[in-house]
């Protein structure tokens, strides 16, 4: 393959797909998106993978093979670092993959703390030397799907904090849905962001009904879980049909921010985590660290999701246990694997938001009752008496 085009491929995770396709196609480099994850799909990466990995490598082989049908011969992969294995993903992805005749190049886009600024740099480089713009056109481009990243997702949190508020049930989602089928379309950068703008101004116009007190919930767990949609059966639409507030701060941004951009600065906000103050891997610290900020701003709970076997979330979910006792934090913890049914998945979280809805309404039933008891117990003496 030494002098052929090339052809990149990136397992499905969240909107990667998107805005990857936007910013290859401005450089004038191919890419080839994987059909999306299906149960199917899951069922083929299963059937080629260990018994005992999680959901995301099982997801992630089967869009590489299905990339690698459609003509993909590059791999960009992300990785991570400690006992966490998407670290490993890509040597043992590239291992089962060559052993069934998938042959790749592969490129993994790992922490510049772990590999170095330059080896970072120099991995970035290839993955648009193919391309005959010149640097200051890719940088004018890669600022410019920075900016369409960010902007999608700040448009996602609009949305899922004004779901609580909406007056007309599922108005937020409709707005997110049609701004990634106008992206899905876009032919160029500045396209697409004229799109995320004009869908920020429409959502900034959505009646809302501020008299309502909807639960406040953060969405906290794995990155894989948390970034595709599959991974968690769609959890963030679910909780937005349930009128519930939330948030969700582990993002593809976030993921790019803390490994790329600015690695060192958003490593400072998790000092002083005394719940637990090491690395074990993964993005575990940062779940505690989420979760202790939910304690300290009063938010009604919090759902942790991650995949059957994931190591550094199952420390995480230990800590969490504690915490629940020491703080009264409200958690649920939902894990997910390939032979768990969509419905029970569902009910547990329904429950749960059913159940902090209750104590919600009957805490401001007694903040109620106490004020008004206190405002009967006044004496109202006039003036001149």
């Amino acid at each position: 393959m030494g002098g052929d085009e090339v052809k990149l491929t990136f397992p499905h995770i969240g909107d990667a797909h998107l805005v990857g396709r936007i910013f290859f196609s401005e450089l004038g480099i191919e890419i080839v998106t994987p059909p999306y994850n299906t149960i199917s799909g899951l069922e083929k990466g299963s059937s080629v993978s260990p018994d005992e990995i999680c959901i995301p490598f099982k997801l992630m082989v089967s869009n590489l093979i299905q990339a690698h049908a459609m003509g993909a011969d590059t791999v960009v992969m992300p990785a991570t670092m400690g006992p966490c294995r998407l670290g490993e993903y890509g040597e043992l992805l590239k291992s089962i993959l060559d052993k069934r005749g998938y042959q790749f190049r592969w490129v993994l886009l790992d922490s510049s703390k772990a590999i170095g600024v330059r080896e970072l740099l120099q991995r970035l480089s290839y993955l648009v030397s193919e391309s005959r713009k010149g640097l200051p056109e890719i940088l004018i481009a890669l600022n410019g799907t920075y900016q369409l990243i960010k902007g999608l997702e700040k448009l996602d949190q609009k949305a899922h904090l004004l779901a609580g508020y909406e007056a007309e049930k599922g108005a937020c989602k409709k707005i997110t849905a049609q701004c990634r089928g106008e992206l899905s379309k876009a032919g160029s950068i500045r396209e697409a962001l004229r799109s995320i703008r004009r869908h920020h101004k429409q959502i900034a116009q959505i009646p809302v009904n501020r008299s309502k007190t909807p639960l406040h919930l953060l969405m906290t767990g794995e990155i894989y879980s948390m970034i595709e949609p599959f991974a968690n059966h769609h959890m963030e639409e679910l909780l937005m049909d349930m009128g519930v507030s939330f948030e969700k701060r582990v993002t593809l941004g976030w993921w790019i921010d803390r490994t790329i951009v600015h690695p060192l600065q958003l490593k400072k906000r998790l000092l002083g985590n005394r719940y637990l103050p090491y690395e074990i891997g993964g993005y575990a610290k940062d779940t505690v660290a989420e979760g202790i900020l939910c304690s300290r701003k009063g938010y009604d709970g919090v759902i942790q999701v991650f995949p059957v076997g994931c190591m550094p979330e199952i420390v995480a979910k230990a800590v969490f246990s504690k915490m629940m006792k020491e703080n009264h934090l409200s958690v649920l913890t939902v894990i997910y694997d390939e032979m768990g049914g969509e419905a029970g998945y569902i009910t547990r979280i329904e429950a749960f938001v059913d159940m902090l809805s209750r104590r919600k309404r009957m805490e401001e039933k007694q903040k109620h009752d106490a004020a008004m008891k206190k405002n009967r117990g006044k004496i109202n003496v006039l003036p001149g008496h």
